[in-house]
């Protein structure tokens, strides 16, 4: 019995760790990809071309339903 209980205790032991570094791991990776947003966010945009086309502006737009 006491040995069960000692392998038991060890398996635990095991599982805690794993659970640590995988949490860990994944505070890492989150933390990572928060820099990138934060780097996409921080880029210059590119304005859109002139709308460079013949035709009116008019058909650019839908007009409101009533």
């Amino acid at each position: 019995m006491s040995a069960q209980i000692t392998k038991l205790i060890a398996a635990l032991a095991e599982s805690e760790r794993r659970r640590v570094a995988k949490q860990a791991s994944m505070s890492e990776t989150i933390q990572q990809i928060k820099e990138q947003v934060m780097n996409l966010a921080r880029r210059p945009t590119t304005s859109a071309p002139d709308d460079t086309d013949d035709e009116s502006d008019e058909d650019d737009y839908v007009e409101p339903t009533p």
